[in-house]
């Protein structure tokens, strides 16, 4: 039932709030699973496409509403209580249902952080082999956190930096679940060869599943990477501690690059995915450690321009980056001989090292190499001598 602002809804409203006042101090983790449960029932009839985090529904936001009325739950309380729920999954049904609902709650209110709950939940999230969607919600609790609050305190500064860690490798892991090693000794992974699904958003599965992520939630991860990874990171590393991200992001790159590398028709929604998620993290310059020399040897792939329109964007972006971050690239680029292009036949050589070179300066701004124009023009004359 969707409780209005009309006279009947708000006596109706009050009713509810009466009601349910008294339960909160004996019974408030049994309330708050009972939330969980209504929540879980009030499903949006429309789902947002390109979502991997749930919208709430407007019935879901008067439940959400209903909650912060109820004066005896402040925000701790509700922290202790929905840590409870995920604490018992055998005991109280509805766990990763409370995380949809603190999700949607966390949006709607402004209070300081509790990093002892994250530190606790993602915990215990790889004890109780929370589902993929689980910590894809953890994920985006901890980013809206995150950008509604700056931390001065230096160790307060530090438990983030640790609970972020272990919930972005937690969703890296769900990332690289269509993956496999291509051989029993080596470390490289390669796709493994099944159709890839990308679901509208984040289905409610059962709570417990087995500890290894079911790959159809492999795509979902890359995207939701692709809109949080670099941002999030930017805000919780500060700027004289930025390299302590780079080799968090060396441990997630390292799930990605095998989707950029595989240009097969079943591996398009993660090599979409993928691009769009190196496009974002490419352009914060401290990153450039963990991805430049991956991205170069991807350029220069022989395949590398057999991939969806939909990709090229990200990866004029990709390459624009590279050349920006690196000030020597582009001239060294436009340097190569084609003789250097050893993956190509001979005869393709000059012009798929052209090919190359042009795309690099159409990922560029305009006129911005125009400082190498005679360089360009040598170039352009020798791949007809």
């Amino acid at each position: 039932m969707l409780i209005t602002f009309t006279p009947s809804g708000q006596i109706l409203r009050q009713r509810i709030l009466e009601f349910l006042l008294p339960l909160t101090g004996q019974y408030g983790t049994q309330l708050m699973a009972s939330v969980a449960a209504v929540w879980s029932n009030r499903k949006s009839k429309k789902r947002p496409k390109n979502k991997v985090l749930p919208v709430a529904s407007e019935p879901r936001l008067t439940i959400v509403d209903l909650v912060k009325s109820l004066n005896t739950l402040n925000t701790d309380t509700i922290l202790h209580l929905a840590k409870e729920v995920v604490k018992k999954p055998h005991q109280i049904k509805g766990d990763q249902v409370c995380y949809y609902f603190f999700h949607s709650f966390i949006k709607l209110n402004h209070f300081y952080i509790v990093l002892f709950f994250f530190s606790e939940v993602s915990l215990k999230s790889v004890q109780l082999n929370l589902t993929p969607p689980g910590h894809f919600l953890l994920l985006g609790i901890l980013n809206e956190i995150v950008n509604r609050h700056n931390l001065d305190n230096k160790r307060d500064a530090r438990d983030l930096q640790e609970v972020t860690q272990r919930i972005l490798e937690a969703v890296g892991a769900i990332a690289g679940s269509s993956l496999e090693q291509t051989s029993w000794l080596s470390r490289s992974l390669g796709v493994k060869v099944q159709p890839q699904v990308c679901q509208e958003s984040v289905t409610q599965a059962s709570t417990m599943v087995s500890s290894s992520a079911p790959s159809v939630y492999s795509v979902q991860a890359l995207v939701l990477l692709a809109e949080i990874l670099a941002p999030l990171l930017d805000m919780v590393y500060r700027s004289d501690e930025k390299e302590k991200a780079v080799p968090l992001i060396s441990r997630l790159l390292y799930y990605v690059f095998p989707y950029l590398k595989n240009h097969s028709a079943y591996n398009i929604p993660s090599f979409e995915a993928s691009a769009q998620l190196l496009s974002s993290l490419s352009g914060y310059a401290y990153t450039k450690r963990a991805w430049k020399k991956e991205v170069f040897d991807l350029f220069m792939d022989p395949l590398f321009f057999t991939m969806e329109a939909s990709c090229a964007l990200s990866w004029k972006s990709i390459i624009d980056h590279l050349l920006t971050h690196e000030k020597t690239m582009f001239k060294d680029l436009m340097s190569m001989q084609s003789s250097s292009m050893k993956l190509f036949a001979s005869a393709d050589q000059k012009p798929m090292l052209l090919k190359r070179q042009a795309f690099a300066m159409f990922s560029g701004e305009i006129d911005q190499y125009h400082l190498y124009l005679p360089l360009i023009q040598g170039r352009i004359t020798s791949c007809y001598s």
